[in-house]
């Protein structure tokens, strides 16, 4: 009910505020959901292939910088194919893990 000055009664808030009636839902709990580390699993193959891909890029671009320098002679570049055969190696083997296992999962 309303009183006379345009207030309502205080028994009627408290009647509308009690929720001790009210039985709480079991849903309403939460969970945490099973864990998916594919996510992770897929940013970490990219930043080792993105880092690999780098180093080549390093590697490959301090080559031709010495050669253009002249502190390497051409002839001498090839003394560094004991350093760029692994890292090639390396590079091809993560881009192609990271590409084949991001092609299987769609």
């Amino acid at each position: 009910m309303v009183a006379d000055n345009g207030k309502p009664d205080q028994q009627d808030v408290e009647s509308e505020l009690d929720l001790s009636d009210e039985t709480p839902l079991e849903s309403a709990t939460l969970a945490p959901g099973p864990y998916n580390p594919a996510p992770h699993e897929d940013r970490a193959r990219r930043h080792i292939a993105y880092l690999l891909i780098g180093l080549l890029w390093v590697i490959v671009g301090a080559i031709l910088i010495l050669v253009a320098c002249g502190s390497v002679s051409v002839a001498d570049v090839k003394e560094f194919s004991v350093l760029l055969g692994p890292i090639v190696t390396l590079v091809s083997a993560a881009t192609g893990f990271y590409y084949g296992t991001k092609s299987n999962n769609k």
